[in-house]
């Protein structure tokens, strides 16, 4: 996305690389659907125990944070000519996909490799 973002400063065609960001998007919603799924199936919903009860509220949290981001992606990717955005509103979109990066990198630790 920050390829995007100085693709659109300099003028030139941001499209492919906010396609790029909204497939990592794309894949993670799927990964997290597979591994909701085994979860579920193995009966660890959200009031299994405490760890689980965090793991659900924490990783939902963050899913519907990229959906957001996802849609955010989706309106910048798909704005027509004939109204063009200003360089600080794509750059609130870019912001807000790259808060969701960062929540994960705190999360996948925490919920992953730390327990």
């Amino acid at each position: 996305m920050a390829a995007a973002v100085e693709r659109f400063k300099r003028g030139t065609n941001a499209r492919p690389f906010i396609r790029f960001a909204m497939l990592g998007g794309c894949l993670f919603l799927i990964l997290k659907g597979i591994e909701y799924h085994g979860k579920i199936e193995a009966g660890l919903t959200l009031g299994h125990d405490t760890f689980f009860t965090y793991y659900w509220l924490l990783t939902v949290f963050h899913l519907m944070h990229v959906l957001v981001g996802l849609i955010i992606l989706a309106v910048l990717h798909c704005r027509p000519a004939a109204k063009p955005l200003e360089a600080e509103d794509f750059e609130a979109g870019a912001v807000f996909w790259h808060m969701c990066d960062l929540i994960w990198l705190v999360l996948f630790p925490v919920i992953y490799l730390l327990p």
